[in-house]
């Protein structure tokens, strides 16, 4: 089964992974900064966590989770399109980013509100 997973993880490609690596990383850099406020107290706005965490994630991550979504579209597209027989990795890939996808909204649309 884990074999099965890294084999099905490292076929989904570069780029496709680096999407999911900066999902995944905006959502953990507010997590880290609260962790880190919490044992060691406030960090300055213009120290590294704090613009990261601050600035930049809640900023990609509307890019991040429209890209996704061209993705899941693409990957869907290939399926529809399969012809030499890719179509069960990109329902794994349309499956994988869907969770992925839910999880950035369930994890975004609380702090989006509250600045509204």
């Amino acid at each position: 089964m884990v074999t099965t997973f890294k084999t099905q993880l490292s076929s989904f490609g570069f780029l496709r992974l680096s999407l999911i690596t900066l999902s995944v990383l905006s959502m953990l850099l507010p997590i880290v900064e609260w962790a880190v406020i919490q044992f060691i107290g406030p960090v300055p706005e213009r120290s590294v966590l704090g613009l990261s965490a601050g600035l930049i994630a809640p900023v990609m991550a509307p890019v991040l989770v429209l890209v996704i979504l061209l993705d899941i579209i693409m990957a869907k597209v290939r399926v529809a399109d399969d012809s030499v027989g890719e179509g069960a990795l990109y329902k794994t890939v349309t499956r994988f980013e869907t969770i992925l996808f839910v999880a950035m909204l369930l994890f975004w649309i609380p702090f989006f509100a509250y600045m509204i």
